[in-house]
């Protein structure tokens, strides 16, 4: 006869919770059995569940696109903007973020620092050459299943627009 239990930890099995986190990942249950003798003999037993991870949704962009504006005849390493997204998968927001598309040239005119999001520019601008710049930047969630395998990676996508402003000189 089971006549009572004690429940330690949080009530789903879900491991994307931080105080889930703090617990190692694991419930706790105090499970106490007893029969109807006389006299009644019990015994508590514990029984541990550990969850495992499993990478469940895509990292998902604050927009599906992005704009940002840069001066022409920048200094390389100016920084053109940040992309962000998050991801609800435990550890949170551990990602890493790649241009894919458009970055056209020798050098390429951009580059993206793949922990910081941080979008640079990597050669100078002319905007009577080019006025505008469309790349695709994708992110991957690094946090993939308790057994890692890349086909099963979690990424998101998304479009960045850069438009080259005009840098006016002042001439007396």
């Amino acid at each position: 006869m089971l006549t009572g239990y004690l429940h330690i930890g949080p009530r789903h099995l879900d491991f994307d919770n931080a105080i889930f986190a703090g617990m190692h990942f694991k419930h706790t249950l105090f499970v106490k059995v007893s029969d109807e003798g006389s006299p009644v003999l019990s015994t508590i037993i514990t029984v541990i569940v550990r969850v495992t991870r499993i990478n469940e949704p895509n990292p998902i962009g604050t927009a599906s696109a992005f704009a940002f504006n840069v001066f022409e005849n920048s200094p390389v390493d100016t920084l053109v903007g940040k992309v962000t997204f998050t991801d609800a998968d435990w550890p949170f927001n551990n990602m890493k973020y790649t241009i894919v598309g458009g970055n056209l040239g020798t050098p390429p005119k951009f580059y993206i620092e793949p922990d910081t999001r941080v979008i640079k520019l990597l050669d100078s601008l002319d905007r009577e050459i080019e006025s505008q710049y469309k790349i695709a930047v994708k992110v991957t969630d690094l946090d993939n299943d308790a057994i890692p395998d890349p086909l099963r990676q979690r990424s998101g996508t998304a479009q960045v627009t850069i438009n080259v402003l005009v840098r006016m000189s002042h001439c007396l």
